[in-house]
């Protein structure tokens, strides 16, 4: 049904301290599956193979210059940048549901907007993160995690690493 899933509000909390008011924008990162191309000699085509996946990023934007921000740039020793996203999304009839992110990583790049001669209110400072981690919660149902320190990938529920893991005796 068209408009069954629409994004209502966002907030967003980093290192624990709640960002509510102050977040201007979220890019949630984009997940993807490195392939190959095998092709056998019978073969006519050749077919994909999952390689892995590439990097993940991750970015969002606070209004102003945020003090508790700037300090968790680049690597902290012994310690990651944990940022969560709560999204309430709503349907036609009025029914709200909530979509939890999980991310956790390294801050990569802050860049501030420039200050000029124009208003200053929409200014924001701009934070780019590397993850090592990244959780998609809706309604208590694990919808993806992607922990590539513990070698683990669940889309749906299913953990498509698992066997590997048994494997190589990691888990």
């Amino acid at each position: 049904m068209a408009g069954d899933n629409l994004l209502s509000r966002w907030a967003i909390w980093v290192d624990g301290v709640g960002k509510a008011g102050n977040a201007k924008e979220y890019t949630p990162p984009v997940l993807e599956v490195l392939t190959s191309d095998f092709q056998a000699g019978d073969m006519d085509m050749p077919i994909p193979v999952d390689d892995g996946m590439a990097g993940m990023e991750s970015s969002f934007s606070l209004f102003g210059v945020d003090i508790t921000v700037l300090p968790l740039f680049g690597l902290r020793q012994g310690s990651r940048t944990a940022v969560s996203v709560r999204s309430t999304y709503t349907d036609l009839y009025g029914n709200s549901y909530d979509l939890v992110e999980e991310l956790g990583g390294m801050i990569t790049k802050i860049e501030r907007d420039t200050q000029d001669t124009g208003s200053q209110r929409d200014k924001a400072m701009k934070v780019t993160m590397k993850l090592d981690y990244y959780k998609v919660v809706r309604s208590g149902a694990v919808l993806i995690e992607i922990d590539p320190v513990n070698h683990v990938r669940k889309l749906g529920g299913i953990d498509v690493l698992e066997g590997i893991r048994g494997i190589l005796q990691l888990a």
